[in-house]
């Protein structure tokens, strides 16, 4: 029998649905809706993600933002992750990311601290980024993650810390937006059902309208990179549309001698980690889960 490579059946049957194609353009009359009607799903399946992966879930204030922890049953010391959600800085929250941040609580055995934080346009750049540095400032996190727009703040939060000389141990990257430039050309990345280039390209408006995209808090591919930096795992797919910037900031690190781990699954797509059913998605919270605990010094 020959062996098959490529995505897996259920990648496979993904990718041939056409219900799974976003063609959505960027609306902000649409968005309460939208919003609501993703926390609504989330809340939905939150029961189950509970159950599955055992853990607890409270909501405290630190640092002045509301945040969700996120404890697994069997915890493991007192070291704790900061978890970034995505949702191109305007949807998205810790309930609706618990898809990962209960995984990597379980998997890791850590607390999991998931910041609620602002979203644009009526919240629009520097006040959710400016939460997240509260958060980060109020907690030292051993370790950061987050993807997409979380990964984008990942970055800037890292250099934050760096500057202050409180770097985390491990920074974990899902398919980050690092550049959120004129640089990055959405319409000739690859083809990502989940992303939709014209949507992509409005975002930066939307989110840091009258700021200079090369703002390294705005497109932290630009910022430094020195030798103080966490060692920093990047997670993409083929078809990732953010897949061109994921192997231009691993470049980037890796020039700058940081210890870079680059990896890109083949035919997957933008943060395919979310989408539970998908094996190559819980194979990479398992790499992930491993890498952030074989990072920590303590």
């Amino acid at each position: 029998m020959t062996a098959r490579f490529g995505p897996s059946a259920e990648a496979r049957a993904f990718l041939a649905d056409p219900s799974n194609r976003d063609t959505r353009r960027y609306n902000a009359e649409e968005l309460p809706a939208l919003r609501a009607e993703q926390l609504a799903e989330a809340e939905r399946v939150q029961p189950d993600l509970v159950a599955r992966h055992k853990v607890s879930l409270d909501w405290q204030e630190i640092g002045d933002v509301p945040c969700l922890v996120i404890t697994p049953q069997e915890r493991e010391g007192t070291a704790q992750i900061l978890y970034l959600f995505g949702g191109a800085f305007i949807v998205g929250g810790p309930i609706e990311d618990l898809t990962l941040s209960a995984a990597l609580a379980a998997q890791t055995g850590l607390q999991v601290i998931s910041p609620a934080y602002a979203l644009a346009p009526e919240h629009p750049f520097p006040v959710g980024l400016n939460n997240v540095l509260s958060v980060a400032e109020t907690i030292r996190p051993s370790a950061i993650a987050g993807e997409s727009a979380g990964g984008n703040f990942g970055l800037s939060v890292t250099r934050h810390l760096v500057g202050l000389g409180q770097a985390p141990d491990a920074l974990a990257l899902l398919s980050p937006a690092a550049d959120l430039t004129p640089d990055f050309d959405p319409f000739s990345a690859p083809d990502d059902p989940t992303l939709f280039p014209p949507f992509v390209a409005e975002l930066t408006p939307a989110y840091a309208p009258g700021h200079d995209p090369f703002d390294d808090r705005i497109s932290p591919l630009y910022g430094t990179f020195g030798p103080d930096w966490p060692s920093t795992l990047i997670t993409t797919g083929t078809r990732d549309l953010f897949l061109p910037q994921c192997a231009q900031l691993a470049r980037r690190m890796r020039a700058c001698q940081v210890k870079t781990d680059l990896r890109v699954w083949d035919g997957l797509w933008h943060v395919f980690e979310y989408y539970d059913g998908i094996p190559e998605g819980a194979a990479s919270l398992r790499e992930i889960a491993h890498f952030l605990k074989e990072n920590l010094h303590a």
